[in-house]
């Protein structure tokens, strides 16, 4: 059961590329239980169960100063039925006790994949500091478990069904080791899976994934953080104001996927893996409008959300530049809007939603402003 403590880390790490090296300690302690309980007898298992969930109980107070209750929890879920198989020795539920166990592991597998709790919550303290991860996160990992819970329902009315009329060398087999074998085949199948992915994703631009404060809490390909995932991933804006008052837009290449033809911001773009937000400006600048110098205006950071992607948008303000030369296959061409203009564009939708909700949230004002001067 304490394995499942660790499926979120794992799913973890094919999405943030986490090392997996934090979890061996948990994974090894896991092991020791098993080779104990299945070699040594039930009795052994059960004291070895308590000894380890008090070594790490115990570390975990003093490394993280918290009494953890999921540490209580999963050496309990150990510890009771085999001292309810050695209690009733020799009785029928004695001899069920391994369906019993995988019993409560169903109804544990069912509460957690069915149910919308916080699975953030269901990790040992030591890795809640470290792993958290979104509500897209979380429901991927939803479809993890739900597959465990079918297959070990599966497995549990065939040892209920063994145990009950199957010879005792057989009926052993099937309640144990066969479950083994199979969430083995399952967590390498996992594991192979998420290596493939890995590997044809390593040719991916790779985007920093961020809080809400803009601080990175890991990275995640383009393409994922593009596929409605949810992934808050941080972008830059730059808007570009020349002396009339008229507001610099560039037309979308055709060729785009997203919104192609349509107006958009001046500069807009993602900022990369280990990327300043001030040198991710710059390279889209330069990329997009062939400006080598200019100066910007921070005005504000906020979230866009769409059903295709979650973007921390940084933006700016330029009134000062020296050049505009679009050469690249990203726009297709770009000119200034006047006020008015910007207002017809927005009724006639041939701007994009997010420059409208920048442009009230942001410009509007601001352009009155210079009219107003000018």
């Amino acid at each position: 059961m304490k394995i499942l403590l660790f499926l979120p880390a794992i799913f973890r790490l094919t999405v943030m590329n986490h090392s997996i090296k934090s979890l061996w300690p948990s994974f090894i302690l896991i092991f020791i239980y098993f080779m104990a309980d299945e070699c040594l007898g039930t009795q052994t298992g059960i004291w070895v169960a308590v000894l380890l969930g008090g070594i790490e109980f115990i570390y975990t107070r003093i490394k993280e100063k918290t009494y953890d209750k999921i540490i209580l929890a999963t050496t309990l879920f150990f510890c009771i039925p085999g001292l309810i198989s050695i209690w009733m020795e020799g009785s029928i539920i004695a001899r069920l006790q391994p369906a019993i166990v995988e019993t409560a592991l169903c109804i544990l597998l069912g509460i957690l994949s069915f149910s919308h709790m916080n699975l953030n919550g269901t990790l040992p303290a030591s890795y809640r500091k470290n792993l958290h991860f979104s509500e897209e996160q979380m429901n991927q990992m939803r479809k993890m478990l739900r597959f465990l819970f079918y297959l070990i329902a599966i497995h549990t009315l065939f040892s209920y069904t063994a145990l009950l009329l199957l010879p005792e060398k057989t009926a052993s087999f099937i309640s144990s080791p066969l479950l083994y074998i199979l969430l083995g085949i399952y967590f390498l199948t996992l594991f192979l899976r998420n290596r493939f992915l890995r590997t044809r994703l390593k040719k991916e631009e790779w985007l920093p994934v961020v809080n809400e404060e803009g601080a990175v809490i890991g990275r995640a390909p383009r393409s994922l953080c593009h596929s409605g995932s949810r992934l808050l991933h941080p972008v830059i804006h730059l808007h570009i104001i020349n002396a009339q008052n008229a507001l610099f837009l560039q037309k979308r290449s055709l060729k785009k996927d997203f919104l192609p033809g349509m107006w958009d911001t001046a500069v807009g773009g993602h900022i990369s893996w280990n990327e300043k937000i001030e040198d991710a400006l710059k390279r889209e600048t330069y990329e997009e409008l062939g400006i080598t110098d200019f100066q910007a205006q921070f005005l504000d950071k906020y979230i866009w959300e769409s059903p295709r992607e979650r973007e921390l948008v940084f933006t700016f303000l330029c009134t000062h530049y020296n050049q505009i030369h679009i050469d690249n296959d990203e726009v297709e061409e770009g000119r200034f809007w006047t006020p008015s203009e910007l207002e017809e564009g927005i009724k006639e939708q041939l701007l994009t939603p997010n420059l409208i909700h920048e442009y009230h949230l942001l410009l509007k004002k601001r352009l009155k402003k210079y009219e107003q001067r000018t």
